[in-house]
């Protein structure tokens, strides 16, 4: 019983039983018991799987939590956040511009153009 909905309803378990959110290694330690995950990154497997289930949520960088815990909101993705910018603009705007708006909302490390290049970097919507 190895598959990734199984994956997923224990770790969903894990953190219900933990009661709080947890980073995507800790969960992968406590899973692993239960589990045998092949490869050499059986915690890319666990963040895969959380990061794609409608049942969890990223609350910050790696660490995820229930996504019915409504105390601990989800972070946006600075590619969102630049996304939702640039929509709500309509015209062109700097990378420093969009960095420091991104830097707004959430805290990230580097400057805002980097931010920005980052944010916008693998998003195939810009």
């Amino acid at each position: 019983m190895n598959n990734r909905r199984s994956i997923a309803l224990v770790a969903g378990q894990i953190l219900k039983k933990a009661g709080h959110p947890l980073h995507y290694t800790e969960i992968t330690k406590r899973l692993l018991p239960q589990f045998r995950l092949v490869g050499m990154t059986p915690h890319q497997t666990v963040r895969s799987r959380l990061a794609t289930d409608a049942r969890f949520k990223r609350v910050a960088e790696g660490v995820y939590a229930l996504a019915e815990w409504r105390e601990y909101p989800a972070t946006r993705f600075a590619k969102d956040i630049a996304y939702d910018v640039l929509k709500s603009e309509q015209k062109p705007v700097t990378l420093s511009e969009l960095g420091g708006a991104i830097l707004r909302v959430r805290n990230l490390v580097g400057g805002p153009n980097l931010v920005a290049r980052n944010g916008v970097r693998s998003d195939n919507r810009f």
